[in-house]
């Protein structure tokens, strides 16, 4: 029977126990106390617990101490000693004689122990751990300590769920705080720049409004040119510029101001305790931003137009805050009338720059074509204003070129059907290119269609015969027998013996067949002069 005494010291101890493991809910502090307690039960410092690990059902000591302070971290294997046969069969396993057990754990480090116990932690029935002790003198688990450890295994066990379930509802409470504060931050933030949105702006307008605050002003900002940055170049290269315009700004104005994307190229300033004066300087520093901006970007200018108003407090600044956005828009939109033109030629220069820093119209291509381009139409009696557009034509017609990626138009190899399509897509560029600009606007639509095959197998539209524009047909013999005598990334230049006789060959199908003939002619009347 046990000793009376005994029994009153466990059941202290148990007690305590229960109290101390209920108080803890952060889970790596409940196991080391969970094996602490257990070993202060039994009298050993060597014991474990190992954890299931939800994400494959392994179960791996998470708490070591003594003698399993060097297997931290390991994962066990079913049957294998006695943490290995607790997980095999789900119950206690108790071995006193450990040395001569024969499921015991092989290697001299195992021979210090004596007795080994292991013990099923549940949650529901089903397994969720495992605690286990171990003397390393001569003693044995008896059966006192036997029950005294089952309630104990029972205790730990209730107050693991606990912990469990305390730490999964923080995990949640603190999931969902995040997002709470994720969807906070996108309610009132441009997800592109980082700045604040229309929505915030608004607010804080109201606020404004409702406070009286003066004075204040509000500068609005509109990015010039970027439609047509977006036809081109893709939404990509806008975003990227409207992510520059945001730098910009922040970079232009105090830490106390109000920067906002209130549209997709509309940018709004709250600017408090800001007069007329200081307004003007603030604009000057951004228009200052810009250019310094320029400088080092020369591939794609930036270009906004600003316009401002203030609310000071004198007759000429008393209205309301919506009174005074539309002020400032009303300034804004002015300069843009004043600017726009100055803007698309500045971003066709640069897109015309673009073409030429990747070799589209350098090496005397266009200059070749230009020429070819001129000798045909004499040859036909055009007019000085068609033979001109002709000549233009041969200049501009691959500059929606800018908007398809290098990989594909330096391509060493042959393209996919799927990249043939994006390719064409840049007759489709260069005709809103062209319609942007004055200067190109007569041969936009020249641009659209200088693909097109005299037998209505061209792109993009389908044109064939005489339905395609004569300057188109003009364009696409002269540039297929320029791109012919050419070096290009797949292949060598032909001779241009060759590249007759494969215009010879195209025409009916491709080329228009009688001005082929002429185009010919006047090639070979060409080389004969030249004495070729």
């Amino acid at each position: 029977m046990l000793d009376i005494y005994r029994l009153n010291a466990y059941l202290t101890a148990l007690h305590d126990t229960a109290m101390t493991l209920m108080n803890h809910l952060d889970i790596q502090e409940l196991l080391e106390s969970m094996v602490g307690r257990a070993g202060e039960l039994v009298g050993t410092k060597n014991g474990y617990i190992a954890l299931q690990d939800e994400a494959d059902g392994s179960f791996t000591l998470k708490v070591t101490a003594g003698f399993y302070t060097r297997y931290l971290g390991m994962v066990i294997t079913p049957g294998d000693g006695v943490m290995g046969q607790v997980l095999l069969h789900g119950d206690t396993c108790i071995i006193n004689n450990y040395t001569a057990w024969c499921h015991r754990k092989q290697g001299p480090e195992y021979n210090v122990l004596r007795a080994v116990m292991g013990m099923p932690l549940k949650a529901g029935g089903d397994l969720v751990g495992i605690i286990g002790l171990a003397y390393d003198e001569p003693k044995e688990f008896g059966q006192e300590e036997a029950a005294v450890l089952s309630r104990f295994a029972d205790l730990a066990s209730i107050a693991l769920t606990n912990a469990t379930l305390y730490t999964a509802l923080q995990q949640e409470l603190a999931e969902r705080r995040k997002i709470e504060k994720k969807l906070r931050y996108m309610s009132y933030h441009d997800a592109l720049t980082g700045l604040y949105n229309r929505t915030f702006f608004k607010r804080e307008m109201g606020r404004f409004e409702r406070s009286g605050h003066k004075p204040v002003a509000i500068i609005l900002c509109d990015v010039d040119g970027l439609k047509l940055i977006n036809d081109t170049l893709g939404h990509e290269q806008g975003d990227l510029l409207l992510d520059a315009v945001a730098g910009v700004i922040k970079a232009s104005v105090r830490s106390r101001d109000i920067v906002a994307r209130i549209g997709g190229d509309e940018f709004a300033i709250l600017l408090p305790d800001t007069d007329n004066k200081r307004v003007g300087s603030i604009c000057s520093r951004i228009r200052r931003a810009v250019d310094a901006y320029n400088a080092g970007h020369l591939e794609l200018p930036l270009s906004m137009s600003l316009g401002f108003a203030v609310r000071d407090g004198s007759v000429a600044g008393t209205g309301t805050m919506n009174e005074l956005f539309r002020e400032a828009d009303d300034n804004m939109y002015r300069e843009k009338l004043h600017r726009s033109r100055n803007t698309r030629t500045a971003i066709v220069k640069a897109l015309l720059k673009a073409l030429e820093v990747r070799d589209f119209i350098t090496e005397g291509h266009g200059d070749r074509l230009q020429a070819w381009a001129a000798e045909l139409a004499a040859a036909l009696d055009l007019t000085e204003r068609r033979t001109n557009d002709i000549k233009l034509l041969a200049q501009f017609h691959d500059i929606g070129k800018v908007g398809i990626p290098d990989r594909l138009l330096f391509k060493p190899g042959l393209l996919t059907p799927e990249e043939h399509l994006e390719v064409q897509r840049h007759a489709d560029i260069g005709y809103r290119i062209a319609q942007s600009i004055s200067d190109l606007l007569p041969i936009a639509d020249f641009i659209l269609k200088h693909h097109e095959w005299w037998n209505g197998r061209g792109y993009p539209i389908g044109l064939k015969g005489e339905e395609i524009p004569l300057e188109c047909r003009i364009l696409a013999i002269i540039d297929a027998y320029d791109a012919m005598t050419s070096d290009r990334p797949y292949r060598k230049a032909l001779q241009p013996d060759a590249a007759l006789t494969e215009l010879r060959q195209q025409a009916g199908s491709q080329f228009d067949p009688e001005l082929t003939a002429i185009f010919c002619e006047l090639i070979v009347k060409h080389f004969r002069r030249d004495g070729v």
